[in-house]
């Protein structure tokens, strides 16, 4: 299916509106886009924004600190396409153009070059604090040229402060309703060539009203700097992490959500060798251990909130007390080494390889086979040539090999051509393969009982499943406005994807003597069994995004984001997984010893969500909610204080994920939310001394 021929002339009727404003700042004023930061994450080269082959959202610690937000997920929905829904209190759903499903797992996020588990965003050891990140580059679009499967949507890449840039200590304490509470304490210590940043934090709420959502946890986290000579430095990274998250719901048939307590822990070891001969050269070798531990088990009640069918054929039987498990051990080990090299006055080089070594542990997702280990090679490299004072190539390319399979290349071609010293355009296309999950490949799920054997096989594991592949077109435009003292960033894209992994209902049926019932397949036809498999027709995603940045008053800033994605599918399941609108305003400003922020956020109806239910739809309706916050800095003789009101969701409750059994409950259906969010607000002290 092609893209809405609307949506296509409004893009280009857009882009075309654009050629005129690159009038606006002559050649011999200012360095071309010299407000735009360097940018290190599209190519692995570090670039100015105008050079890279990629559309780049910046998330500096200034726009950070004046969020006042509490975890990294709510930042990344100030970036065009990132399409977040939030459960609970610790648990987000986090995409960039949707397709994520159940599992989100199309976004490569990096901390310091580190692979991070999506699902510690902003509670685990990798970052310690938000106030730790010097800023947050999104590559919006796949990268796997740069980063390998995991990059198949984008990157999110999180680059903390060097501890040369870092100094003193800080204390800082959250106070709100909701029971927030939440202490943390950074102190940096130099010594010679030798800085020391350490960071402890605590943290904990009783979550959102109306769901049994508290959580609490503990952060430690290290970071080193050594410079051995002029061109050596060692860094380290090392962290721990535990946290207590409050899950489940009541009501849920067979407590198969039980409201419960799960404890995860997480730790990492990052060492870092970089050697630097000149600005124009680099060697870099990275290793890095990481682990992240859930212990998540509780029982199943064969008599609690049953379908009617099964309450009666179960009523004569004794209760069934069925033990389940979301636990499950994850080790990372991998290394990394790269060189950056000018090969002649207009040409630049980075070349680089990759080992990750990946092992999961679960007794009951992995039934048979207990753990699983995967291996994967990479080499990688990429071409910056500029062939003309106003043209620019980027050609990128990597090849992957895990577990045996035959190699598969991640090509990208990149032209981009400066038409003014204010503004660039660029045109390119790329290629992208998503390596299944273990998760996916092998996950075996059956619920057994003690007396009567096996009752249902839920997931059947699916060792043919094929990575699926992205071919993408972009065009985008980044330019100054200096009318508006502003920037705008464009992208335009049309993206194809095959072979996409879906859950889907299978057919399965349990032999007469795996249980001891006289009917054995009456659960597992009423429950169903699924597995994860390869949707049989392509996938288009086709659209516009961009980023407007202006600063029209004295210590007043605008930064809107929106973007408009037409899915088309024949499969309407996939077709719903994508929101069709994302948007958001912020408004940021100064007032002597004043600040605030005020943020509107607006998200198109999606069906994002957990669970496979065979015959029961729903979608998230569209919604839109209101952030804001505002400081006041005082100074008492050398000392430096901060006070801080943060508020989010001003404009009342609403839903942005659905548990799909629970909301398919009788008193919720469709017509009523099963965990709708509300407003929070806290209180922010913090110094520095």
């Amino acid at each position: 299916m092609r893209p809405k021929p609307v949506l296509l002339r409004a893009a280009a009727c857009l882009l075309l509106g654009l050629i005129p404003l690159t009038g606006l700042a002559a050649p011999d004023e200012d360095p071309y886009l010299e407000a735009l930061p360097v940018v290190l994450s599209a190519s692995r080269l570090p670039q100015p924004m105008r050079d890279a082959p990629a559309a780049i959202s910046v998330i500096d610690a200034d726009l950070i600190a004046a969020t006042g937000y509490r975890d990294l997920s709510r930042l990344l929905r100030l970036v065009p396409g990132m399409q977040v829904g939030q459960e609970r209190s610790s648990a987000q759903w986090v995409t960039y153009h949707g397709l994520g499903f159940e599992l989100p797992a199309q976004l490569q996020v990096l901390v310091d070059g580190r692979s991070l588990n999506l699902g510690s965003l902003g509670d685990g050891a990798d970052i310690g604090s938000l106030q730790n990140i010097e800023r947050i580059e999104v590559v919006r679009g796949s990268n796997s040229a740069a980063y390998g499967s995991n990059a198949f949507l984008g990157v999110v890449n999180i680059i903390t402060r060097h501890t040369a840039t870092d100094e003193g200590s800080a204390v800082s304490l959250n106070l709100g309703d909701h029971g927030i509470a939440d202490l943390e304490a950074r102190t940096v210590r130099h010594d010679g060539p030798l800085g020391l940043r350490l960071t402890a934090r605590h943290f904990g709420d009783t979550g959102f009203a109306g769901l049994h959502d508290g959580r609490r946890g503990n952060v430690l986290n290290l970071r080193g700097d050594l410079r051995v000579s002029e061109t050596d430095e060692i860094n380290l990274t090392a962290g721990v992490g535990e946290a207590f998250a409050q899950r489940g719901y009541a009501g849920m048939p067979f407590e198969t959500d039980r409201e419960r307590t799960a404890r995860t822990t997480d730790s990492t070891l990052h060492l870092r060798w970089r050697h630097a001969p000149s600005t124009d050269e680099e060697w870099l070798l990275s290793w890095y251990h990481a682990r992240n531990q859930v212990r998540d088990d509780w029982f199943l009640d064969s008599r609690a909130n049953l379908p009617p069918p099964l309450a009666a054929y179960l009523a004569a039987l004794p209760v069934m007390h069925i033990p389940v498990s979301n636990t499950m051990d994850l080790v990372r080990n991998n290394i990394e080494l790269q060189r950056r090299v000018l090969a002649a006055p207009d040409l630049r080089l980075l070349w680089g390889a990759e080992w990750r070594g990946v092992s999961t542990e679960s007794a009951f997702y992995l039934h048979d086979l207990g753990s699983l280990e995967r291996e994967e090679w990479r080499v990688f490299g990429n071409l910056e040539w500029r062939a003309a004072p106003r043209w620019l190539w980027n050609l990128g390319m990597l090849a992957e090999r895990i577990d045996g399979q035959r190699p598969r290349l991640a090509p990208r071609v990149f032209l981009n051509w400066q038409a003014s010293p204010a503004s660039t355009w660029r045109i390119g296309y790329s290629r992208a393969w998503r390596q299944p999950s273990l998760f996916e490949n092998a996950v075996d799920v059956r619920i057994v009982d003690a007396d009567y054997g096996l009752l249902q096989q839920r997931f059947l594991p699916n060792p043919e499943l094929r990575p699926p592949r992205m071919d993408a077109f972009e065009l985008g435009f980044l330019g100054t406005l200096p009318v508006v003292d502003g920037t705008l960033d464009v992208r335009l894209f049309h993206e194809t994807i095959r072979d996409l992994i879906v859950r889907r209902q299978v057919d399965f049926t349990l032999a007469p003597g795996d249980n001891g019932l006289a009917d054995p397949n009456l659960i597992q036809r009423l429950l169903r069994a699924t597995s994860w498999r390869n949707a049989s027709d392509p996938v288009h995603l086709s659209g516009i995004e961009y980023q407007l940045r202006s600063k029209p008053w004295t210590d007043g800033e605008i930064i809107l984001n929106h973007s408009m994605v037409r899915a088309a599918a024949k499969d309407a399941d996939i077709r719903r997984n994508v929101a069709p609108y994302s948007t958001s305003l912020t408004w940021l400003q100064g007032f002597g010893a004043w600040q605030s922020t005020l943020t509107l956020l607006r998200m198109g109806p999606i069906d994002a969500g957990f669970g496979f239910t065979p015959t029961f739809r729903y979608t998230v309706p569209a919604y839109t909610t209101l952030d804001a916050s505002v400081a006041r800095s005082f100074r008492f003789d050398r000392q430096s204080v901060e006070v801080r009101l943060t508020a989010i969701n001003l404009l009342g409750r609403h839903q942005e994920y659905a548990n799909r059994p629970l909301q398919q409950l009788s008193r919720f259906g469709t017509d009523k939310p099963a965990n709708a969010l509300g407003p929070r607000v806290w209180l922010s002290l913090g110094t520095r001394f």
